[in-house]
């Protein structure tokens, strides 16, 4: 499996904000990952790969820099928050943009406006449409906040402003979503010593009693939960097929595990050991899912529900159409193309698999999107005839082997252009 991407970029944002020097091993390598180092770098940390799949950072040990560029985060949503959050602890002005998903896709942004500026935080959208491209200008250092917490892209970047305040933050979070991405943030604030309460753990009233910079550390990144579904996945819905898949930590507070039990309330037949987790051909049937703690995982889910006897129900995943696609329409979209019963409801999915239809090959969108193209690519593999998908290259954001592994394990897959 690939390195986590997630775990990479908490560890990447809080070694750049610590004192001393931090050790990050096997980072998930991506383009993604050098736009990061690029911002961090710009805010005066000091990183490098010291030997391959090593990084050393010196961290600006809570004395920020102000950027003396534009921060462009691509199509990268967690890297926009994240650097927002330190944007808010940098005592100058940061300018942030990046791609149309960004700028026009992500609506979720303007919940950053209240918290901040309760917080004393000047925050402008150019368009005033509450999206990038941003200015933001910190620095927090004390105060009470109020926030919608529907997504939890912007909590994060509350967060991070709160937590790297030397004086009393607290914020209070109403209608909290996505809680165990929260939670793995949580995790990394637990590891680099910044203090906090999460009242009753709750999510909707957090304390920050004043911190230091975060402690250095060094560590390795572990494997990306949201990588395995794809490979075990497939194998569920080939006939006669097994996979095995290495390495995995099920202590991980990642939220993207829990996408392994829900294939298991639908009758997959997957095996979880220590350092294991096997898949076999399986018959699926059809379930309700509460996709909240795993709204990545929406179209990984639409496929299997196209494989599921009876009716499957996704529902509360509002924040996957605010992702690097409106991942709801896109995955009901390209899945009535190839032939589905697909309802979309306003926070997910309808699949009725009544046995009056199968998957065929076509041609197939990929969104520039990831999770999109990995999905779409598990349902080709199961369906009759070929499938072409664009933007193949975007596996390369999350899981930048899965097309040679999967060839090893029998794909058909081939990279056409």
């Amino acid at each position: 499996m690939p390195r986590s991407k997630t775990h990479s970029f908490r560890a990447l944002i809080l070694a750049s904000l610590a004192g001393g020097i931090s050790i990050i091993k096997k980072p998930k390598l991506s383009n993604d990952w050098a736009e990061a180092v690029k911002a961090m770098r710009m805010y005066g940390a000091e990183i490098e790969e010291i030997e391959k799949g090593i990084f050393q950072v010196k961290g600006v040990d809570g004395n920020l820099r102000v950027p003396s560029d534009v921060i462009n985060v691509g199509n990268s949503g967690t890297m926009l928050f994240f650097v927002a959050g330190v944007a808010a602890g940098c005592p100058g002005w940061t300018v942030i943009t990046g791609d149309e998903s960004i700028r026009a896709l992500r609506t979720v942004s303007k919940n950053l406006f209240q918290p901040f500026q309760e917080l004393g935080i000047e925050i402008i959208s150019t368009k005033n449409d509450g999206m990038a491209p941003l200015l933001i200008k910190g620095k927090v250092n004390d105060g009470v906040a109020h926030m919608d917490g529907t997504g939890c892209q912007p909590v994060f970047s509350v967060l991070i402003a709160a937590a790297i305040s030397s004086k009393p933050v607290e914020i209070f979070v109403k209608n909290p979503g996505e809680t165990a991405y929260i939670d793995l943030l949580l995790y990394w604030f637990k590891k680099v010593g910044l203090k906090f309460i999460n009242e009753n753990n709750r999510h909707k009233h957090y304390l920050f009693p004043g911190n230091c910079p975060p402690k250095s550390f060094e560590g390795e990144i572990p494997f990306e939960w949201s990588a395995p579904v794809y490979p075990l996945l497939a194998a569920i819905l080939t006939d006669n097929s097994e996979i095995k898949v290495r390495g995995m930590d099920l202590n991980d507070p990642y939220g993207d595990k829990q996408v392994i039990y829900a294939l298991q309330k639908m009758g997959a037949e997957i095996k979880i050991e220590k350092d294991c987790l096997t898949a076999k051909s399986s018959r699926l049937h059809g379930i309700t899912l509460d996709m909240n703690l795993m709204p990545d995982q929406v179209p990984t889910i639409a496929v299997a529900a196209c494989f599921a006897r009876g009716i499957t129900v996704i529902k509360n995943a509002l924040t996957a159409r605010w992702k690097e696609c409106d991942r709801i329409a896109a995955i009901a979209r390209e899945l009535k193309k190839m032939g589905a019963k697909v309802m979309e409801k306003e926070d997910g999915l309808i699949i009725n698999q009544d046995g009056s239809w199968k998957l065929r090959g076509t041609k197939l969108t990929g969104y520039k999107d990831h999770r999109m193209v990995l999905s779409l690519a598990v349902a080709g593999l199961s369906c009759d005839g070929e499938t072409i998908i664009s933007d193949a290259e975007m596996v390369e954001k999350s899981f930048e082997t899965f097309i040679p592994e999967m060839k090893k394990a029998g794909a058909d897959f081939e990279i056409i252009q």
